[in-house]
């Protein structure tokens, strides 16, 4: 199916390239349109010199007040079949509207028995569609993986969907079992892996190795997160098969930036856990030795990412790259800070966050800095360990990422705390939030 989109403001006149004005306008008048913002009017066929269908897309009096992104979904949302769509004229964020047409296509039905899974084809005329096309395939794989209930995702299942992801690409692929673990000293990723019958992995996928920027990026991963023996409610457990958004995330970011070819190098670092009660499960007051020979005191066992993520940091700090990032759901501090719809970014690099912060800009996902406040930092001393996992209540997100800080070397360093806008409005759904935005970020590094 072929549709045009005119995109209008109060102004009916002046479109006899496409329509019969008089026609059109009384097309408009019938049925109430006045270019008012988010305004949209389907014009059959017959109207239509091109004998396409057309959305005609108000846009009001003042295009600063218009959410581009969220205009294409209310677009995105009219279109029910497979289309090749051609804009008309153009607005200054055509990039956010095709955002949000392609991605309100997206369907996870899979548990339903009568599953409509199948996702419209949306391609763009006059324009290249192929990353579009790619960044698509890679967030949809992000949300569908988030979406699996734990049941079907075990670290072996994991590890397979990730194999189908990167497959024909230039991406390496290598897996590390427990025994390797043990004998390389990820004392957090074992730890927390105890108490399940399914035992840890760690993924590493590289991209471009000889690339003359290097970036590792690494992602949390825990499949699913009972909180251990600090057990969650049932109301917060009801989420935790989202807690591997980070690891989904990192994959990604990975796919797109292999399969449109990017200039730099790229390794992502995916430790792979549950976090379950059983009689071999950690118990708070026990200490785990990491990857760098740091001992942390687990006070706290539902604050296990930080000890996952403790041992990648430190695995990824010793190749020395010239960027190490991390996403992860860390904290449920970080969204009592910045709500659902905020990211929350730390750096020890003040230009680097900015111009990932500009990067941002250009998709969907908003991110704000929190601050790496040195003055926190005693709120994780330990009588016992070198550190503690948790330093209480208040600045929870910042005493996180200042105990990730301690594996990182000296090395430049981003952390995303996605905890909140990971998952949608409804809380159950997964977004790929954090995927876009890496994108754009590594794509203008040098």
């Amino acid at each position: 199916m072929k549709i045009d989109i005119l995109f209008l403001n109060d102004e009916m006149n002046g479109h006899d390239e496409y329509f019969d004005n008089d026609l059109f306008q009384e097309y408009c008048e019938t049925h109430s349109f006045e270019g008012k913002k988010n305004q949209i009017l389907s014009v059959p066929p017959s109207y239509s010199k091109s004998e396409n269908l057309t959305l005609i897309v108000g846009l009001g009096e003042n295009k600063d007040d218009i959410n581009f992104y969220d205009l294409g979904t209310l677009i995105g949302s009219k279109i029910s079949s497979d289309a090749e769509i051609k804009f008309l004229n153009v607005v200054e964020d055509t990039n956010l509207i095709i955002d949000g047409i392609l991605y309100v296509q997206y369907k996870f039905n899979n548990y339903k028995s009568d599953d409509d899974s199948s996702v419209n084809n949306i391609t763009f005329q006059d324009l290249d569609s192929s990353e579009n096309e790619i960044k698509k395939n890679s967030v949809f794989w992000v949300r569908d993986l988030i979406n699996t209930p734990a049941l079907d995702k075990s670290p072996e299942q994991f590890i397979n969907k990730v194999k189908e992801l990167v497959d024909s690409s230039r991406i390496e692929v290598e897996v590390y079992d427990q025994k390797w673990l043990e004998e390389n000293d990820f004392g957090g990723v074992l730890g927390v892996g105890k108490g399940s019958d399914r035992p840890p992995y760690f993924l590493v996928g590289k991209y471009n190795s000889k690339a003359k920027y290097q970036v590792s990026l690494i992602g949390k991963g825990v499949l699913f997160d009972t909180g251990g023996y600090s057990l969650k409610s049932p109301t917060g457990m009801e989420t935790m098969k989202t807690d591997m958004s980070g690891a989904a995330s990192a994959w990604g970011v990975i796919n797109i930036i292999a399969r449109t070819n990017q200039d730099i190098g790229l390794t992502v670092y995916t430790p792979i856990v549950e976090n379950m009660v059983s009689g071999s499960a950690i118990r708070p007051g026990d200490v785990l030795k990491t990857r760098n020979g740091k001992t942390i005191e687990v006070m706290n066992t539902d604050a296990e990412g930080r000890l996952i993520m403790s041992d990648a940091l430190a695995f990824a700090a010793e190749t020395d790259p010239d960027l190490i990032c991390d996403i992860a759901t860390l904290t449920g501090a970080s969204y009592v800070a910045l709500g659902l719809d905020i990211g929350a970014i730390f750096s020890n690099n003040s230009d680097l966050e900015k111009k990932f912060i500009e990067s941002a800009k250009n998709t969907n996902e908003n991110f704000h800095p929190l601050p790496l406040f040195d003055g926190y930092r005693n709120l994780i001393d330990s009588d016992l360990a070198d550190m503690k996992n948790t330093g209480g209540r208040f600045g929870g997100a910042i005493t996180a990422a200042l105990l990730l800080k301690e594996f990182i070397g000296e090395n430049d360093w981003i952390h995303l705390d996605i905890a909140g806008p990971a998952r949608s409005d409804n809380r159950k759904g997964a977004t790929g939030f954090g995927v876009l935005s890496l994108y754009e970020f590594f794509k203008n590094l040098d």
